[in-house]
């Protein structure tokens, strides 16, 4: 019986490991940090520079952290932020693409906006970072 737990254990540590190393599950962690306005977290969970394109625009950050204002997301009616699809689109050794539709809700759980972004992601010291976010259409960082 204890070889059987112990079978199992090294079989399922692997798999563990492997999802929680994931491009989406980087993501996720990324807009927990987002809905916790965890600058740091945010900023150690990306890459350095962060690129943005929203509405075809490009703009470089040095870090995730420089891109966004919290205090400017809470005036636009911001509360918090959730994933409504979130799909693995490209992965090789290096890099991937993850596309996510997610919305922005108000403190009443109103949706105020939604929204398409494709994140490209690299691996770095053996991470997972956000390095960069395409945005279909208009997206405030709280800046505007």
């Amino acid at each position: 019986m204890e070889k059987l737990a112990l079978f199992c254990l090294f079989i399922s540590a692997p798999l563990f490991a492997s999802e929680e190393l994931s491009p989406q599950r980087a993501v996720e962690n990324y807009f927990d940090f987002f809905n916790n306005e965890d600058r740091a977290s945010l900023n150690t969970s990306s890459g350095n520079p962060f690129v943005f394109v929203i509405g075809g625009k490009p703009t470089a950050y040095p870090k995730y952290g420089d891109a966004v204002d919290f205090d400017g997301m809470k005036a636009s009616g911001w509360s918090y932020s959730r994933i409504h699809k979130n799909e693995l689109v490209y992965q090789d050794d290096i890099s991937a693409m993850v596309d996510i539709n997610f919305s922005r809700y108000n403190d009443d759980d109103e949706v105020i906006s939604t929204t398409d972004v494709v994140y490209l992601l690299v691996i770095r010291d053996g991470l997972w970072k956000v390095k960069g976010g395409f945005v279909d259409g208009n997206l405030t960082l709280g800046k505007d």
